[in-house]
């Protein structure tokens, strides 16, 4: 499974959890303040939000597992994308997915060629192929996990934050 969750005192910085729950477990940490620039949301358009939701980037939480399920449903068997987690100053990180026979296998990588406060969903893919991005292994540790439990995982976080 993989779960998100919000630290409501992270203000921005290292408030975004992501747990890769299955053997070895794994916790990656990373800042949601480039979150809505990445994700291309105009505050304007979501009139909704409550004050709490705003000051807790649950609705830009929401959006980012939106994405995530979208760009995972759309793997074919055999090949893979980035489903990018954290954008830093300095580098932008997440998880390679890829689609395979059992499920998925998910590799946590990074790479200091892209920049979180650089980079929105638009033109994620168009700044991988075009800076040949070889992404580096945050840890040497793969995961294979089955659709039904990633996808379960991905949606107790979006019922979680609403």
């Amino acid at each position: 499974m993989l779960r998100l969750f919000i630290d409501k005192l992270g203000s921005g910085h290292r408030d975004l959890f992501l747990k890769i729950d299955v053997m070895p477990g794994h916790l990656l940490v990373a800042d949601s303040y480039f979150l809505s620039d990445f994700l291309e949301l105009d505050q304007n358009e979501s009139p909704n939000l409550t004050d709490e939701d705003r000051a807790y980037s649950k609705y830009e939480a929401t959006q980012l597992i939106t994405y995530w399920i979208n760009r995972i449903k759309a793997i074919q068997k055999g090949q893979e994308t980035f489903i990018i987690f954290d954008l830093s100053d300095q580098y932008i990180g997440g998880l390679l997915v890829e689609r395979v026979k059992r499920g998925f296998k998910i590799r946590s990588v990074y790479t200091d060629k892209l920049q979180g406060w650089g980079i929105n969903k638009s033109c994620l893919d168009q700044a991988i192929i075009e800076t040949a991005i070889d992404f580096k292994h945050s840890t040497e540790i793969e995961w294979l996990i089955g659709k039904e439990a990633l996808f379960a995982g991905l949606n107790w976080s979006l019922n979680e934050l609403r």
